[in-house]
Parts: C-alpha cells; sequence; structure tokens
C-alpha cells in the first residue's frame, strides 16, 4: 500500500481489535481506528470516534482521518457479537441497525478513495460478522440477525466496485481472538475473487452454494394447508404477492387477510372500469377535471391515476379468491405501524378466524450507486422488510403458526448492483427464515430468494439486458406455482429457497499492469479422498491433469468472469507422491503475460520451497477467454478401421491394464485399436464433491481429462510389448465446453509418434452428435517396460 494510504478498522469494543491492530502494524500496514458511537472500550491512539450513526457523521469522520492519517486504503469492518436473552430475539436490533447503517455509509464515502487506490493495485472491503461462523445457518438460537445482513452489502458493492477487493466474513464468535485474526488477515490476502461470502468456524472455511431441486410438472402436493388456514399477507392485494395468493387460493381454497397502503375507500369511476391502458386512462381523468370545471396538473392526475389502478387491483385480486373458492379481506394499514391496522385486523380474525399463517411480502425500492444513497433510502427500505416483519410477527401467536413465508431476493443472496439497502433487507429476512425455524421447528418456514420476475416492474430494455447477461426470469404463473410448492411439507426442514435466476454476475477489473500473484496450499492426503482411487507402487499420486486443472482454476478465480479456453507447454517435473516424505506446503505461481477485457495469459508454476533452491514440480501457460466469447467449437466424427472387434472396457481395471480406482474408470467401451488410432467410447463416474477435495471440477472435468490419457496407456500396451507409461507433458489442450460427469462422449487418439521412450498423440473429446468438447496436441506419455503399478 502506497505510504500516503492507511487501513481503517472499525473497533468492536472487544480484544480483537487491539490484536488485529497489533498484527497489522507488524505487518508493515499503518493501522488507524474508527470508534462506533457508544461502543465499549474506545481506542484512543490513532484512532478517531465517530460522533453520531448519520451520513453526515460518517462523512465528516472520513474527512478528519483523511486530514491526519491519510486516505484509506484498506478497510475491516469489525462486527460485535450480539446474542439475545429469555427469547427477546428483538433485544439487539436499535444498536445492531444502527452499526449497520454506519457500515452502509462508511461504504458510501469510502467508494471514491477505495476505486482510485484498486485501478492501481489492490485496495480492499471487508466485513467481519461473528454470528455462528456459518453465515447464519448454525441453528443457534440466540443469534441477533441484523449482522446477517452485512453479506447482502458486501455482494452488492463486489459488483459496484470491480477494481476493489470485496468480501464478507464470518467467524464463529468462540474462536481465540488470535486464530480469529490470522483468518482475517488470510482473506485479505486472498487471490481468489469468485468467492464473496466466506463462513469460517472449528468445521474450517466454508462458502454457500445453491443445489438445484428439480420439480416435475403437477407433482402431488402434500401440505398442511387446509381450507381453513388464514394467511396474513402484507402486500398480498398488488403485484407478485397477489399472484401467489390467488394460485394459493386457486389450489388451496383457504382464507387471506390481505395488508396494504392503498386505500379500499376509493370509488373507481364510472369512465375508468374498462379501461386499462396508461395514456388512455390519463386522458379521461384530465377530461373527467375538466368537465368539473377543474384545471388538470400532473401532481392531480398521476394521484388520481394511482387510486384507481390500485383499487382495480384489489378488487381483482379479492374477486379472483373468492372466484377460486376462497375468502379474503383487505385491511388498510403501514405494515411497519401496528397500530395502524390493529382494529381492522381484529376484525377480520373474528370474521375469518385465527391467523395460522403469514406471507410478508412487502418491500420498497430506492435503486441507485451506493455513493447516491441518503438516509432515507436506507430507513425506508430496510423499514418494510425489517420493521414489517416485527409488525406482522407481533400480531399473532407465533406458537401457533404453520406457515411462516418470507419474500427475500436473489438481491441479498447474490448482490445486485444499486441495490445495496434492499440487499441488507432481504438477508436479514433469510438468517430470520434460520433462526425462526430453529426456535419454532414445527412451523414450516420459507424465506424465498425471488429471481426477478417478468412482469411490470421489469421494463423491455431491463428485460434485454436480463437476457444478454443469461439471468432467466420468472413469469407470473410459474412464480405463483412454485410458491405452491414451496408449502409440500418435503421442504419443511429447508428455511431457504431461490425461485428463479440468478442475477448478473461481477465484471473483472482489467488492471494495465501486468500482475504476479504467490499462493500458498496445504496440501494433505486426508483433504482428498479422490487421491485414494490413484494409487501407484502403495502411494497416492496426484494425477497431472489434477496439477493442471488446479493451475488452471486458479487463474480462473483471479478473474471470475472469465474461463480457461486453453492450457499450453504443460510439463511435469517432480510429481507430488504422498508416500510421507512429500512436501506439505505448496506455492502456485500466476504471471500475467497478456492482459486485454477479452483474454488473459498466465505462465503458472507449482513449486515447495527447499532448504537452499525452491523445487519445480509443474509449469503450464493458461490463457482465460471473457465468459461472452464465442468458442466456436468444430464438429468430428471418427472413422473406424473395422479390422477391430470392439471390447469392454471394464476388463482394463481389472487384469491390471490400468491401475485406477473406481472415480477414473470412465472407459466403458474400446471402438477400435490399430496401429494408428484408438477410439474410445467413455463417462467419467459421478465424484461427489466432498470426495473432490482440495481439486473440485470447474471449467475442466480432471477426471475425464485423465480418461483420455488412460486410452494413450492401453495403446502403448498393445503395440510396445506390454511397457507401461504415464503422462509426461502437452503441447496445448483446447476446452471448448466443460464436460459433465456421467455422459457418454468419445476419444480419438491419434498417434503422431511412438518411440521406445515415448509416445506422443492428439486426442479429441467428443459426442454423439460430432460436437467437440476438448482437443488436446503433444500429449505425451512415458514408455516403460520397468515400470510397474
Amino acid at each position: 500500500m502506497p505510504a500516503t494510504h492507511i487501513t481503517l478498522v472499525a473497533n468492536d469494543g472487544s480484544e480483537l481489535t487491539t490484536q488485529l491492530l497489533q498484527q497489522l502494524e507488524k505487518g508493515g500496514q499503518r493501522a488507524v481506528v474508527l470508534n462506533l458511537p457508544h461502543i465499549q472500550n474506545p481506542i484512543t491512539e490513532r484512532a478517531v470516534t465517530l460522533a453520531a450513526a448519520s451520513d453526515e457523521a460518517v462523512r465528516k469522520a472520513l474527512e478528519t482521518i483523511q486530514a491526519q492519517y491519510g486516505t484509506v486504503g484498506s478497510f475491516i469492518h469489525l462486527h460485535p457479537h450480539f446474542e439475545f436473552q429469555q427469547g427477546n430475539f428483538t433485544q439487539h436490533f436499535p444498536a445492531e441497525r444502527e452499526i449497520v447503517k454506519i457500515l452502509f455509509f462508511l461504504a458510501k464515502h469510502l467508494q471514491k478513495p477505495l476505486n482510485a487506490l484498486g485501478r492501481q493495485q489492490r485496495a480492499s472491503f471487508l466485513a467481519v460478522t461473528r454470528l455462528d461462523g456459518q453465515l447464519g445457518q448454525g441453528k443457534r438460537g440466540n443469534v441477533s440477525i441484523i449482522g446477517g445482513g452485512v453479506p447482502g452489502l458486501v455482494k452488492c458493492l463486489n459488483l459496484e466496485w470491480p477494481s476493489v477487493f470485496c468480501r464478507a466474513l464470518d467467524i464463529q464468535p468462540e474462536l481465540p481472538a488470535k486464530e480469529i485474526v490470522a483468518q482475517i488477515l488470510a482473506e485479505l490476502q486472498d487471490a481468489d475473487a469468485s468467492y464473496v461470502e466466506v463462513a469460517f468456524s472449528e468445521e474450517g472455511r466454508k462458502t454457500t452454494t445453491v443445489q438445484p431441486v428439480a420439480v416435475a410438472e403437477h407433482s402431488e402436493i402434500r401440505t398442511r394447508v387446509t381450507s381453513d388456514s388464514v394467511f396474513l399477507v402484507s402486500g398480498g392485494a398488488r403485484g407478485v404477492t397477489a399472484s401467489c395468493v390467488i394460485e394459493m387460493a386457486k389450489v388451496f381454497q383457504c382464507k387471506f387477510i390481505l395488508l396494504g397502503r392503498s386505500s379500499s375507500n376509493f370509488e373507481v369511476p364510472a369512465y375508468a372500469k374498462a379501461e386499462q391502458e396508461e395514456g388512455a386512462l390519463k386522458r379521461l381523468i384530465m377530461e373527467d377535471m375538466k368537465a368539473k370545471g377543474e384545471k388538470p396538473n400532473l401532481a392531480t392526475v398521476k394521484s388520481t391515476y394511482s387510486h384507481i389502478v390500485a383499487k382495480k387491483e384489489i378488487d381483482d385480486t379479492i374477486a379472483r379468491i373468492k372466484g377460486f373458492g376462497g375468502q379474503a379481506v383487505y385491511v388498510q394499514g403501514d405494515v411497519t405501524a401496528p397500530s395502524s391496522f390493529r382494529p381492522a385486523l381484529n376484525a377480520a380474525t373474528a370474521a375469518l378466524g385465527k391467523i395460522t399463517g403469514i406471507l410478508h411480502g412487502a418491500g420498497r425500492l430506492a435503486d441507485k450507486y451506493i455513493q447516491d444513497k441518503t438516509e432515507a433510502d436506507f430507513e425506508h427500505v430496510l423499514s418494510v422488510k425489517l420493521d414489517g416483519l416485527l409488525a406482522l410477527l407481533q400480531s399473532v401467536d407465533i406458537h401457533q403458526l404453520d406457515h411462516l413465508i418470507l419474500f427475500s431476493s436473489v438481491a441479498g443472496f447474490y448482490g445486485n448492483v444499486g441495490q445495496t439497502d434492499y440487499a441488507i433487507a432481504n438477508e436479514i429476512l433469510s438468517k430470520a427464515a434460520h433462526l425462526f425455524k430453529t426456535n419454532h421447528p414445527n412451523t414450516q418456514v420459507s424465506a424465498i430468494n425471488w429471481g426477478a420476475w417478468d412482469s411490470g416492474m421489469v421494463s423491455g430494455e431491463l428485460k434485454a439486458q436480463f437476457e444478454a447477461a443469461g439471468v432467466t426470469l420468472v413469469n407470473s404463473e410459474g412464480g405463483a406455482a412454485m410458491l405452491v410448492n414451496e408449502l409440500n411439507v418435503a421442504y419443511a426442514d429447508q428455511p431457504q429457497a431461490i425461485i428463479g435466476g440468478t442475477l448478473p454476475a461481477a465484471v473483472s477489473y482489467i488492471s494495465e499492469d501486468l500482475r504476479t500473484y504467490r499462493i500458498h496450499r496445504h496440501l494433505a492426503l486426508k483433504a482428498n479422498p479422490f487421491l485414494n482411487h490413484h494409487v501407484i507402487q502403495g502411494n497416492a499420486v496426484l494425477p497431472v491433469v489434477n496439477a493442471v486443472g488446479w493451475m488452471a482454476h486458479t487463474c480462473e478465480k483471479a478473474y471470475p468472469d472469465f474461463s480457461i479456453f486453453k492450457v499450453e507447454n504443460t510439463r511435469l517435473f517432480k510429481g507430488i507422491v504422498f508416500d510421507g516424505t512429500q512436501k506439505e506446503d505448496y506455492i502456485i505461481e500466476l504471471k500475467e503475460v497478456e492482459k486485454s477485457p477479452e483474454q488473459i495469459v498466465f505462465e503458472t508454476t507449482v513449486l515447495s520451497e527447499g532448504e537452499k533452491l525452491p523445487t519445480y514440480h509443474y509449469k503450464a501457460t493458461v490463457t482465460l477467454l471473457n465468459r461472452k466469447t464465442d468458442r466456436k467449437a468444430p464438429k468430428f466424427a471418427h472413422q473406424l478401421s473395422g479390422t477391430y472387434q470392439p471390447t469392454s472396457g471394464a476388463g482394463l481395471y481389472e487384469d491390471g491394464s490400468l491401475f485406477h480406482g473406481h472415480y477414473f474408470q470412465g472407459i466403458e467401451q474400446i471402438l477400435d485399436c490399430t496401429e494408428s488410432q484408438i477410439v474410445l467410447s467413455c463417462k467419467a463416474p459421478e465424484v461427489p464433491l466432498s470426495e473432490q477435495g482440495q481439486f473440485p471440477v470447474g471449467s475442466v472435468n480432471t477426471f475425464f481429462t485423465d480418461i483420455q490419457y488412460q486410452g494413450m496407456v492401453v495403446w502403448v500396451q498393445k503395440f510396445m510389448d506390454g511397457a507401461k507409461s504415464l503422462p509426461l507433458q502437452t503441447d496445448s489442450a483446447v476446452i471448448y465446453q466443460p464436460i459433465p460427469f456421467g455422459k457418454e462422449l468419445f476419444v480419438h487418439v491419434k498417434i503422431a509418434e511412438a518411440t521406445d521412450f515415448k509416445m506422443v498423440a492428439e486426442c479429441t473429446v467428443y459426442d454423439a452428435e460430432g460436437a467437440v468438447y476438448m482437443v488436446t496436441k503433444g500429449a505425451t506419455v512415458t514408455v516403460s517396460k520397468q515400470l510397474v503399478w
């Protein structure tokens, strides 16, 4: 970091801050402390105390820090750990909400200096929470959830600030401060930009992933919803939520109390009842005003139009619910203020019965970049989601609820440009769902992280942008049906679900300078179960293809919106054999040699430190292409000799021809084997993610890649007097599309050279339609009659 810049640490009032400062200074960083208002144990040396939890106070504090100490080039937020007592889960909400608000406006005012530095070198924004070390999903029943919104902010900043390293880290609070500090420093130096949200506990380092679940059309739904069920629904009379409750009425004929801000007493004029088009309706409003002798003005026309549309939508929703056999009562009120609707709610429950479920669908947007956000934006967006939830829960007997459905958003789960406040609010809702399910296991809880709906809220221009980014929109009919499906008791233990597509991914910042990364990795056999399927002479051996995948995927992680296209000049110097004498710590060095918005080229090396000199293990040149680039895959069709009788591949793994264990046993049939070629039918067995260890499959399926080299090994044994062979080097491998597990593919191995010491071939992987997945040239294996498995 330049001498003009400092690391700013937000003090959480604990020993953690002190120990972190010591280690930062020990590492040569100039650290300054920001004491938050009312914090315990404020620090006085090299520190500034924030006067209040406001936008203006944050701005002034940062100006003071700039004038006295320097420009902020790295920011670390230490969020206090809050636990509530005796079931009072709102106990710490005021204090914690204030801290999240301060963090929000710190991000607003740090936008300029962090991005300016990030365009030249690494700048960072790291927010550390201590919920449970599992991102609020650890099933603790007493963790305050407001800090759970912090990752939502960070995920949005990661999209808005491509030149800044952004990360949200949730750490188990019971871990020693020394261990927490070590992890914070490790995260600050992480070169992997593909993860924005990380959890760390005594179980290790994790992140949240999505598990796709196929839902069969017209599948039977087992549910606790009956015609006697009564749902209190916020935002339920209009828009997306209305579509959902109408579908619920259609399927269950249940009852609804629809809570909304719009007045239900407004009488729709006769002239407006049949007109739907906005322009035409506004013209009719103006004509009516003129007929009454009133002078039309824009504000009055707009207000009248809004009232008409709202009343028509409310009436239509109630009519459709009743048409499907359900019942509905509309209650006007502000969902954030229980007193505004309590009398009417009491009357509604007297008519319909006890409330058995809550559907919190209300929401508010204020989409702007973080630097343009105001206090009003933050409060209004957060209040509807958070205060609205509290008001709804206060209006019912929470111990008697059968269902709690919270409409959250993928904006919180993935982040979205312009929606920092909205993401915070929705992440809090998702954490609330996990907490409520832990404390009320008999209630079916679901925080639905909705994707963008293809409704009136999405303009044609925005829809085109989503399509260009590969984002799938939720159609109204399908989305409503999916909500009904979520009420299936089969999902009773899943308090959070994503319905719909993702959001546009982050765009990497391409700096002008060529950078070098050195990444340390501790390798352990027990952490990589798949290696027990690749054993030579009694010892597990890291396959060369996994080493290549390691180098290639590490390059990808530095630029997540790029993917592997080509690996060239692969060389094996000293393989990694787990024989008890192997090194445990390795360094992968990535050196950028070419960089543009379309393509990035790295020289990559895996090495380990020695007493005097390093030991080099593997080397390769890796080319990444922007994921939007069309790769133009060629077609390929094999020509069989007609002189070979196809044979089963299973015997190769049984008779000693190949040493590979189950996870690498992919040759199903040898279709042809002559002096010039070998053609294989292959299928990579499914390898559980937990078994892939530190080498998970990404753009390159390393397990299948090993299979093509097995074909070369088989050919050598047949035509080189039973000699054995192992991979040595590769000139180039071009990846046109990812190779999946479990799909039948063909491997064509064309023999280019065969001597007493090596065999060289060109390998092509393709499917039954001739679509090419990968082409490998200059694939070279050793030839040795002394080699034994």
